[in-house]
């Protein structure tokens, strides 16, 4: 109905109202509305007071702006995987990537809490379902699956950036020290160690 309602509006010569619309479009009223309020809402319509001829509320007008449709699905699978297999093509691909999880991670460390509870917390929210151990995190899940199967040099290069980006923020004499992916098929596995002291 949204997409009929939008066609209509688009199409007309003339800002219309609710009634018109409806009349051309055989969609009662309250549909038409319900949408052109939604439609008002992402931008692509306009609403205006048609000249008064009386007294009482005015009727509204409504005409198309110039805009994409912000509605229907998005494919970021797909873009995921054409960047990826751009920036592979790339000499210091996955040192690019490395360095583009470290600006997120950097950008994301939250000061007031610890490096490893805010780095924990961070990969949980991003989708990693992370783990603390002894040894350091164990990610028990990727969200970049698929990609990181098909180019894991350019995407866990991104998350080893990312691991990175937070533990420097924080200032913290810890470091990671490695990134297995794909250990026993089910998890990934950060190492993160003590910096070693300065000389």
């Amino acid at each position: 109905m949204r997409e009929k309602v939008l066609r209509h509006v688009r199409a007309a010569d003339e800002a219309q109202t609710v009634a018109e619309i409806a009349g051309a479009t055989d969609v009662p009223s309250t549909t038409v509305r319900f949408h052109l309020h939604a439609l008002a809402e992402d931008g692509l319509v306009e609403a205006s007071p048609a000249p008064s001829d009386g007294p009482g509320r005015p009727s509204m007008l409504y005409r198309a702006r110039p805009a994409m449709d912000p509605s229907g699905p998005r494919d970021f699978a797909l873009l995921a995987h054409l960047l990826v297999d751009v920036l592979e093509s790339v000499p210091d691909a996955t040192e690019r990537a490395r360095r583009s999880g470290h600006v997120w991670g950097a950008e994301r460390a939250r000061s007031s809490t610890d490096a490893l509870a805010d780095l924990v917390g961070l990969l949980d929210e991003a989708g990693f379902a992370p783990e603390r151990r002894a040894e350091g995190i164990r990610l028990n899940r990727c969200p970049f699956l698929e990609v990181a199967r098909r180019r894991p040099g350019v995407t866990c290069a991104v998350h080893r950036g990312m691991i990175e980006g937070v533990l420097g923020a924080h200032d913290a004499d810890l470091e990671l020290l490695d990134l297995e992916s794909f250990l026993a098929g089910d998890h990934c596995l950060a190492t993160i160690r003590p910096l070693p002291p300065r000389r």
